[in-house]
């Protein structure tokens, strides 16, 4: 049995999938098996994935017809036969030495995460990370220990044991959602203080990325954490600390950033209008979260400010 299981789900990712499989392939660390599912593609990701196959026995291939994202994550999951499951999507990659740093941190423990790079086709930079061990389910919700979705090592029966699965149907925000029930249950998380994943950005401001309906979209995800946290989380305070995380400043960060983002394309009238909209989420921030509720609190009265020129 092998002691990885690495799921990526493809979906016509086929101008980096060759770099991501490579990765995987080149890890120094070499009991793994490799669960590649194409999510419907209708580029050459197919092709290239059978290339692959045929020549490496620890690639399980399947193809499906599109169901998305989390679907097909969740397809992987239970098709998998290790004992820790980890992540990696079809355009980002892993350094040779993610897994065996990751399985050596993680012993017999269920959870640990490491650090990772944003990528685009011309650079590559660190991101800004604070490690952090334990329960971090408050800093997690709080954006100062954000590991990406790549960076993870689970053990397969603590998922299985929580019925911790990635939300059917939901494509924006569904890894908040999933690594969040991760850590409502664990509370002995362990870190591997490294760089070991490069997550690729693509273009940072597309319209796709940054367009106002994401608000919704990020609310919606926030709501579906916070009922989790308020009928999984048993001990009141700690219940406390990470509801008022979203309340008090993830909310306000979600759509203030977002907003922030799209500053050029809305006029004054429409500015008005979205923080009228929102203005009971906003009004509840505070200054739980350091320098970074700092900087919250001047972009929003940059935003503000807009109003007035």
């Amino acid at each position: 049995m092998p002691k990885v299981s690495v799921i990526m789900p493809i979906y016509n990712k086929a101008e980096r999938l060759r770099h991501s499989i490579e990765s995987v392939l080149g890890q120094t660390y070499k009991d793994f098996e490799l669960i590649m599912i194409n999510d419907g593609s209708t580029d050459s990701s197919h092709e290239i994935a059978l290339e692959f196959k045929r020549k490496d026995p620890r690639i399980v291939y399947f193809k499906q017809r599109n169901q998305g994202v989390s679907i097909t994550r969740n397809n992987g999951i239970d098709l998998a036969r290790g004992e820790f499951i980890s992540f990696l999507d079809a355009d980002d990659v892993w350094q040779p030495e993610f897994l065996s740093k990751m399985v050596w941190k993680a012993g017999e423990t269920n959870v640990c995460y490491c650090a990772h790079y944003f990528t685009t086709e011309r650079s590559s930079q660190k991101a800004r990370f604070n490690f952090a061990e334990g329960d971090i389910l408050e800093r997690y919700l709080l954006n100062s220990c954000n590991p990406n979705t790549n960076s993870w090592l689970i053990r397969k029966d603590f998922l299985d044991r929580h019925g911790i699965r990635f939300s059917a149907g939901v494509s924006w925000g569904e890894d908040l959602i999933f690594f969040s029930k991760v850590l409502v249950h664990e509370m002995e998380v362990l870190a591997v203080r490294d760089y070991l994943t490069s997550y690729h950005i693509g273009q940072p401001d597309s319209l796709s990325e940054n367009s106002m309906d994401k608000i919704k979209k990020d609310l919606e995800w926030m709501e579906a954490v916070k009922d989790y946290i308020c009928t999984r989380v048993k001990e009141s305070e700690r219940r406390s600390r990470a509801l008022s995380a979203i309340d008090s400043y993830r909310i306000a960060g979600a759509i203030l950033y977002r907003v922030d983002r799209n500053i050029r394309l809305i006029d004054k009238k429409e500015l008005k209008s979205i923080l009228k909209t929102y203005d009971d989420f906003i009004r509840i921030f505070n200054l739980s979260n350091g320098l970074r509720s700092i900087k919250l609190m001047l972009l929003y009265l940059k935003v503000r400010m807009q109003l007035l020129v």
